[in-house]
């Protein structure tokens, strides 16, 4: 089973992320004009003032695309390096084709049903892990209990 990530912080930059750049033109929009405006002129200085003017909105998505491919990365059931390990150690090449079929049945979700996958794994991993912590509470007070009885009985046969 694979370790599943508790921290958040990653899903919280990715919302930031997402709310920065609904206040951009959409990428479609940007790709046409930037089209448009290399046709016109495929050398001259537009082209660059164009690209630096949405230099900002290029760089969103690529975080944005970033983020969502880490996301793609932790819900594969299989981890990159343990399908790399068992090609390399056995010659199998199983699990790594496995591993990419994995991964194209994922990337082909939209961004918001991955990050739904995302936040109920997390959840669901977060959960379990509440269990475990309380079910170990649990018995650390049940031994700590026994132990505390052991000590006073001992102290009544000391005196």
């Amino acid at each position: 089973m694979r370790k599943i990530k508790l921290d958040n912080s990653d899903l919280l930059t990715y919302f930031e992320t997402i709310e920065k750049l609904k206040q951009q033109p959409s990428m479609d929009e940007y790709l046409e004009g930037y089209r448009k405006v290399r046709e016109a002129t495929p050398f001259g200085a537009e082209v660059d003032k164009y690209r630096s003017a949405h230099s900002e909105l290029r760089r969103l998505d690529k975080k944005r695309q970033s983020l969502i491919d880490s996301f793609i990365d932790e819900l594969n059931p299989i981890s990159g390096s343990t399908a790399r390990t068992a090609a390399k150690s056995s010659g199998n090449i199983n699990t790594l084709h496995e591993r990419m079929i994995y991964q194209k049945a994922i990337s082909e979700k939209t961004d918001a049903e991955i990050v739904a996958l995302v936040v109920k794994q997390r959840t669901e991993a977060a959960l379990a892990f509440q269990r475990s912590v309380e079910l170990s509470l649990g018995q650390l007070s049940h031994i700590s209990s026994d132990i505390e009885k052991s000590n006073k009985k001992q102290r009544k046969m000391s005196f």
